[in-house]
C-alpha cells in the first residue's frame, strides 16, 4: 500500500520529529487554564457541586471536570450559539436518535448517515446563523443550545451536563445568573484568545481546510466534527488533558485495562486487514509487522492488556461492566475532534478512561486522507497506560 502525503488538519508534531513537545506545551497550559478558572468560574462549580450533593443528582465529580464544562459551554455557545437560536423547527428528537442509531446499527449506518447529514443541513444550519450570536445566553438560549447541540449527534454528552447545569441555574436570582453568565464568558473569551498563542502552531492548517472544503461537506452527516474551528481544536486538546487528571484515579482501581484505537492505525485498508472482527471492535492478527496496531498488540501480550480497533461511530456501551461484567479502564486514542466527547461517554457508561491523541487525522472516510497510516506519542501512551 503506497502511503500518499497529505496536509491535516492538525499536527501535534507542527514541523518536528515527534509530538513530545506538543504534550511539555499541554500540559504547561492546562494548568493555566485551571488558574485562570480559580478567578473566574471555582466559586460556581463549588456551589455547584453542592447543589448535586444536597439533591442527591450524581456521584460529585473532580472540580476539573465541571471546569471543562463550563468552558464547553462559553465556546460553544461562541461557535453556535447564533445556529441554535436562528433554528426555529427542526426534527431534533429524530436527529439525536438516529446519531444513537447509527452506534447501534453498522449494518445501515450508511443509509442513516445519508438521512442525518441531508436533515441537518436542511434545519440545524440555516444561513442567518453563520454570524456570531448575537446575545449571551440566559436559560431559554441555553436550552436551545443544550437541544441543538444534542441534534447533531456530536455532542451529546456536553448537551447531557449543559441539561444539569440549567437546572442548578434555575435555582438562581437573577444577579446571581449574570455574575455566573459573565464568568463563564470571560474564561471563553480569554481561552480563544491565548489557546491560539499557545497551541495555533498545531492547528495551523485548520481554517485553509475549512474554507477549502466547506462545499464538500455542506450535506454531510460528519459536517460538524471535520469542519471544526480552531478554538474547538484547542478546547479538546487541552480538554483531553483536564479528563486524564480527572479520570486518574478511577482508572488506576479499574481490575482490567484494554486500549481502543481507530482504524486509520492500521497499515492495511480495511478490505485487506486480517483482524479478527468480534462485538466490541476488530483483534489483530499480526497480519503487517511494521503495522502500528501490531506494534500496540505486541506489547499487550507482554503487559497483558487487549486491544481493539473500532470505528469512529462505535456503541461505547458495550465497556460498561453493566455489559462485560468487568470494570475496565480504557486508554483510547481518536482525533481532536471526538476524543472528548468519546472519553465522556465512557465516563457515563462507569468505564474510566485514559487518552492519547493521534498525531494528526488521517481517516480516508472522514477527511479524504487515502492511505495515511496514523500514530500517536509510544511515550505519551505508556505514560497513561
Amino acid at each position: 500500500m503506497t502511503l500518499k502525503t497529505v496536509t491535516p488538519t492538525y499536527s501535534l508534531k507542527a514541523g518536528g520529529q515527534n509530538s513530545e513537545e506538543y504534550y511539555r506545551v499541554v500540559y504547561s497550559f492546562a494548568d493555566e487554564v485551571l488558574r485562570k478558572a480559580d478567578a473566574t468560574v471555582s466559586p460556581f462549580v463549588s456551589a455547584y457541586k453542592h447543589f448535586l450533593a444536597t439533591y442527591r443528582l450524581e456521584e460529585i465529580r473532580a472540580s476539573e471536570e465541571y471546569v471543562l464544562e463550563l468552558l464547553s459551554f462559553g465556546v460553544l455557545w461562541n461557535v453556535y450559539g447564533a445556529f441554535a437560536l436562528a433554528t426555529r423547527w427542526a426534527p431534533f428528537v429524530l436527529l439525536a436518535r438516529m446519531a444513537e442509531w447509527r452506534k447501534r446499527h453498522q449494518r445501515i449506518k450508511p443509509v442513516i448517515d445519508i438521512a442525518r447529514g441531508i436533515l441537518m443541513t436542511l434545519f440545524l444550519f440555516p444561513k442567518s446563523g453563520t454570524s456570531h450570536p448575537p446575545v449571551l445566553p440566559l436559560l431559554p438560549e441555553a436550552d436551545r443550545l443544550a437541544k441543538w447541540l444534542d441534534a447533531t449527534g456530536e455532542f451529546r454528552e456536553q448537551a447531557l451536563r449543559f441539561i444539569r447545569w440549567r437546572a442548578y441555574w434555575d435555582t438562581l436570582p437573577i444577579e446571581d445568573l449574570l455574575s455566573v453568565r459573565d464568568g463563564i464568558f470571560a474564561l471563553a473569551d480569554w481561552f480563544t484568545t491565548r489557546s491560539e498563542d499557545v497551541l495555533g502552531a498545531y492547528t495551523a492548517n485548520v481554517d485553509h481546510f475549512r474554507h477549502d472544503n466547506a462545499a464538500r461537506y455542506r450535506w454531510r452527516e460528519d459536517r460538524v466534527s471535520c469542519m471544526r474551528s480552531r478554538v474547538e481544536y484547542h478546547l479538546n486538546m487541552v480538554g483531553a488533558e483536564i479528563l486524564n487528571r480527572a479520570f486518574r484515579a478511577d482508572y488506576d482501581a479499574a481490575e482490567a485495562k484494554v486500549v481502543l484505537v481507530p482504524g486509520c492505525m492500521r497499515k492495511r485498508p480495511d478490505e485487506e486487514c486480517e483482524a479478527v472482527r468480534e462485538l466490541r471492535g476488530m483483534r489483530c492478527t499480526g497480519c503487517e509487522t511494521d503495522c502500528h496496531v501490531n506494534r500496540l498488540r505486541a506489547m499487550g501480550l507482554r503487559r497483558a492488556f487487549p486491544v481493539y480497533v473500532i470505528p469512529h461511530a462505535s456503541d461505547l456501551s458495550l465497556w460498561s461492566p453493566t455489559y462485560s461484567g468487568v470494570r475496565c479502564g480504557v486508554v483510547a486514542s481518536a482525533c481532536v475532534t471526538t476524543l472528548v466527547e468519546g472519553g465522556w461517554e465512557l465516563k457515563r457508561y462507569d468505564v474510566p478512561a485514559q487518552c492519547v491523541l493521534l498525531d494528526a487525522s488521517g481517516c480516508h472516510r472522514h477527511w479524504g486522507c487515502t492511505g495515511v497510516h496514523t500514530d500517536f506519542s509510544l511515550r505519551e501512551f505508556k505514560r497513561v497506560l
